[in-house]
């Protein structure tokens, strides 16, 4: 028989966010495994047409109504290990503001729980550490269910009560040896053996030789930085390197910021403060996976930067999924020596400069744009440390062992 598993989200296979975890669940099906998704707070459209595909595979449901909240009272009044759910949540949630969250979540917990008994699932995974993560630990509490849940980045650092789900789950894994640092710091090396560095896995393309199959777009190199508009992402930084590249006489350049966010605002205001109108372009927009998968197996992308910085918050990059896609497709990276990337792009997989510094961001650039075997070799590089390391079809098989 084979297993079933239970995968909890946030909006996958329906809204924007996750699209980075949409290879994982193709692979899963194509493992054999049985697939049944359930988001958090899924919206009611689909963004990443591919992820239609899912919607076979996934429930939809709202983050709380009446029903869920029934059901918790009833469950409360007639279950004594629900009594112990809530109050192992009250009495580890470190702040107000994640006991609200953690509650919120509680009655959905609750009825997925429910549903779960009738689907007889073998396993319990949840992308992010957070509130998804708690209803996998309500659900998994509730039924026996073995489960496990995955950390990216800003989860580990937002801690909501991970020492108590690491010790109830059978295992967690980080998507980088950064972030398992990260999480050892915060909760100690009491369950180290349970924390495993699996990274998300990406589907390779077949593989050709760039060099000869396609010309560089030499009389408009395109750089792209897939990254919402935020501050960790560092794009003003890219911005600011831009003038020095005019000053080398590189003029043939366009830059493109595929993303979100609220920065969106104060980056067109420099970028007319610094005269770049015809250079740097903001649609403020999202790509939708698969068009962006597009640009890069077309060749309409010629180098990807991600100029990340670490915050003053300490906020610091991961390991970026669009940048190993576009490794995957042999396009060349340039990013910055902070949170997980070194880990990706370290052995000449990609070009590293020191943070915040657009002086070296122009030279790492035009190191490429002015020499075509640089350009080549540094996008051959980078898809054999993505084929050798990032293969979705190993990462998975690896989850496979874990589970």
């Amino acid at each position: 028989m084979p297993m079933e598993l239970l995968v909890i989200t946030v909006e996958t296979p329906w809204g924007r966010a996750e699209g980075f975890i949409l290879e994982e669940m193709f692979e899963i099906k194509r493992q054999g495994a049985k697939l049944l998704i359930i988001p958090r707070d899924p919206p009611k459209e689909v963004f990443h047409k591919k992820a239609e595909t899912l919607l076979k595979n996934a429930i939809w449901l709202p983050l709380i109504d009446l029903k869920m909240l029934m059901f918790l009272f009833k469950s409360l009044l007639t279950n004594i290990s629900g009594w112990k759910i809530l109050w192992t949540i009250l009495f580890n949630s470190r702040s107000i503001r994640i006991l609200i969250k953690n509650m919120v979540v509680l009655p959905k917990g609750f009825f997925i729980a429910e549903i779960v008994r009738k689907k007889k699932v073998d396993h319990i995974h949840a992308h992010w550490g957070t509130t998804t993560a708690t209803m996998a630990y309500i659900v998994s509490k509730l039924t026996n269910i073995p489960w496990s849940f995955t950390l990216h980045r800003w989860d580990i650092k937002e801690d909501n009560i991970l020492e108590e789900k690491i010790r109830s789950a059978k295992f967690v894994r980080c998507i980088s040896e950064c972030g398992k640092r990260e999480l050892l710091e915060i909760i100690g090396h009491r369950y180290s053996e349970k924390v495993v560095v699996v990274h998300i896995g990406v589907k390779i393309p077949i593989e050709k030789s760039r060099g000869t199959e396609r010309k560089r777009n030499d009389s408009k190199f395109t750089i792209v930085t897939p990254a919402n508009l935020l501050e960790v992402k560092g794009h003003r930084y890219l911005i600011d390197a831009c003038p020095l590249l005019l000053k080398k006489g590189i003029k043939y350049f366009q830059c493109m910021f595929y993303g979100e966010g609220p920065l969106r605002t104060d980056l067109e205001k420099l970028v007319k403060k610094k005269l770049l109108a015809d250079h740097v372009f903001i649609p403020g927009v999202l790509l939708p996976h698969e068009e962006l998968i597009h640009k890069y197996e077309n060749g309409e992308i010629d180098i990807v930067v991600l100029p990340s910085i670490i915050t003053s918050k300490g906020e610091h990059e991961g390991i970026p999924v669009s940048v190993i896609e576009a490794m995957a497709h042999k396009i060349p990276v340039i990013s910055t020596n902070t949170g997980g990337i070194p880990e990706l792009l370290n052995d000449g997989a990609g070009l590293m400069v020191n943070e915040k510094s657009p002086s070296e961001l122009a030279e790492a650039i035009l190191k490429i744009i002015s020499d075509r075997d640089v350009w080549i070799k540094v996008g051959e590089n980078g898809y054999a440390k993505i084929k050798k390391e990032y293969d979705v079809r190993v990462t998975i098989k690896k989850l496979f062992q874990l589970i």
